[in-house]
């Protein structure tokens, strides 16, 4: 029904501006002898100016839908070229025949200036209208589709590092035949049940996303010791709130990639903190000493985070990292779109 109304909406817009379109040589010609409405009304109505005015509406919507999606878009220029020597052909012999037919086209002194010219000048427009609205929604089309390719490219990098990373946890919790290994794998899958049916979307609901990372920080806690100390803080409403899938965990990702050593004491502090309108996100941790082969995709999970947040939260989003000595500190704000 929205789109029903969105398109009769649209009808009435185009209808209105071919009319002031159409109108305006009658409205030079009216002015330049004294504006009278009866007059206008007279040379509004001429067959000439509804013959000329039919051939341009013809012009713009053939050219729009089917010359430049068949013919320029498709490179085949030279064939273009001759369409649109064609459409002036037509344009010239039209007012050949009026003007033989003795129909009074300009007949005032002051619309001189435009002469025999304003239809040719009115062509000039409608051809320039077309082809730019048309090539600017195509240039508008192909850069969305570019920019759900690379989103969807971007994904698919992270999600296997999430994988890669739980995976090991998982392995180490085997290692020792703790109790906790099967609890590990139900909390595996429950996620990456999520990873497939939830996160293939464009946007999904704030508090699944956040039950995600919940899920994600409890399955790391199976594996690490007392010397780990984990603070994990959530404040604020998440109902009725949407966000891009897989947005938030690369950080917290980072965090225990880099903050977690089973021989050295550290802290880990993750904030989250929801708002009406936006998003603050706080990531913390100490600094420890990892396995040069446990540097694989943290940092290429973190670029990709980056760049997806310059792709779908343009102007919308603000991330400070603060790479320490000895700590490593993000500081992100998101506003909810």
């Amino acid at each position: 029904m929205a789109v029903r109304r969105k398109s009769i909406l649209l009808f009435f817009v185009h209808v209105i501006l071919w009319l002031v379109f159409l109108s305006l040589p009658s409205i030079f010609n009216q002015h330049s002898n004294g504006f009278t409405f009866h007059s206008f009304i007279e040379d509004f109505f001429e067959m000439s100016r509804w013959l000329n005015g039919l051939f341009l509406i013809t012009v713009f919507y053939f050219n729009y839908h089917i010359s430049i999606p068949q013919l320029y878009l498709r490179h085949k220029y030279l064939s273009y070229f001759l369409f649109i020597i064609g459409c002036f052909a037509v344009l010239f012999l039209l007012n050949f025949i009026l003007v033989k037919a003795e129909i009074k086209i300009f007949h005032t002194e002051g619309f001189k200036f435009f002469g025999t010219g304003t239809n040719f000048f009115m062509f000039i427009i409608v051809f320039v209208c077309s082809f730019t609205i048309r090539t600017y929604e195509q240039w508008q089309s192909t850069k969305e589709q570019m920019l759900n390719t690379e989103i969807s490219f971007l994904k698919a990098q992270i999600n296997p590092h999430f994988l890669f990373n739980t995976l090991n946890s998982i392995y180490a919790l085997t290692l020792i035949k703790s109790d906790n290994a099967p609890d590990a794998v139900v909390k595996l899958s429950g996620m990456m049940r999520y990873s497939v049916s939830e996160a293939n979307q464009a946007k999904v609901s704030l508090a699944k996303e956040i039950g995600y990372i919940t899920n994600y920080i409890e399955l790391q806690k199976l594996r690490i010791t007392d010397k780990i100390v984990i603070t994990f803080e959530i404040s604020g409403d998440t109902e009725e709130k949407m966000i891009t899938p897989f947005l938030l965990i690369p950080f917290v990702e980072n965090a225990f990639k880099y903050g977690v050593n089973s021989e050295e004491n550290s802290d880990i502090w993750i904030k989250i903190e929801i708002n009406e309108h936006d998003l603050n996100m706080q990531v913390e941790n100490n600094k420890v000493f990892v396995r040069k082969d446990k540097d694989y995709g943290t940092s290429l999970g973190i670029k990709n985070t980056k760049k997806r947040l310059q792709l779908l939260y343009p102007g919308m989003h603000e991330l400070k990292i603060k790479d320490g000595k000895y700590d490593f500190t993000v500081s992100l704000f998101i506003k909810f779109k």
